[in-house]
């Protein structure tokens, strides 16, 4: 269950996280992912998570439709969704604080290597970028429910342009959300937030709020700007991650 005034606070984070997601097409998770622990638990924050980036990416994907990169859409979506059914499985058998730890080290280590290499005058966007990225986000978003800073690194060594970065994103998610959260129901069925109708309808508006917003600022957005939010909010999302694992570990010693 949750009360009203929880509602409220997880709904305002919501609002936030769907701006973000819409302007630099990531964010989402990095921003829901310690508010849904923290509402939830850590077992129903990962489908929480799921079902609300579905709601916000789908009314975000008509707005941003013509800028989508259909060819680069498929080569990352590919390997990640059949990678999401290694990362439940995985999740089952790994200790969740122990993965949580592993992902945030992994997570902070790629954006930085990332940012070291926009210093050289290399691009880094070959098949075998694309598939190695797809994988790692599918893995990563169904074993714990962050991926989100492995497409910020990804972006960061293609040059990927912000502004159809934030468009392509949009369908990448909704797909593989709603994947994963079909075979989380199959194969990891327990943990599913029990919320009375009106939490799910106010945190839902929410959503659709932030998308009118996001939509208005979007393109005043520099890329620039773009480029360091995504960074930030990569670097935190990662450290989010592992600042969770540690405290768990430390809670259960």
């Amino acid at each position: 269950m949750i009360d009203p005034t929880t509602l409220l606070l997880y709904a305002a984070a919501l609002f936030v996280a769907t701006v973000a997601q819409r302007v630099i097409g990531l964010g989402f998770g990095l921003v829901m992912g310690p508010v849904s622990v923290l509402v939830a638990g850590p077992i129903a924050a990962v489908p929480l998570n799921l079902i609300f980036a579905i709601i916000g990416c789908g009314l975000m994907l008509p707005g941003v439709w013509r800028d989508v990169d259909w060819r680069r859409l498929a080569w990352l979506l590919l390997p990640a969704v059949p990678m999401s059914v290694v990362g439940l499985l995985v999740a089952r058998m790994v200790p969740t604080d122990a993965l949580r730890i592993a992902v945030g080290l992994v997570a902070i280590a790629g954006v930085l290597v990332s940012v070291a290499f926009t210093r050289t005058a290399h691009t880094l966007d070959g098949p075998g970028t694309r598939i190695a990225t797809g994988l790692a986000i599918g893995g990563l978003n169904a074993a714990v429910g962050v991926g989100a800073p492995l497409v910020g690194a990804y972006a960061l060594v293609s040059r990927w342009d912000p502004r159809v970065l934030a468009a392509t994103m949009q369908p990448f998610w909704v797909i593989l959300n709603a994947v994963t959260l079909l075979e989380r129901q199959l194969l990891v069925p327990d943990g599913f937030p029990a919320w009375p109708w009106w939490a799910w309808l106010g945190a839902a508006a929410a959503a659709g709020l932030g998308t009118l917003l996001a939509h208005r600022i979007a393109d005043r957005v520099p890329a620039a700007v773009a480029r360091w939010t995504i960074i930030v909010l990569s670097l935190a999302g990662g450290a989010a991650v592992l600042l969770g694992g540690v405290l768990g570990l430390v809670a259960s010693a």
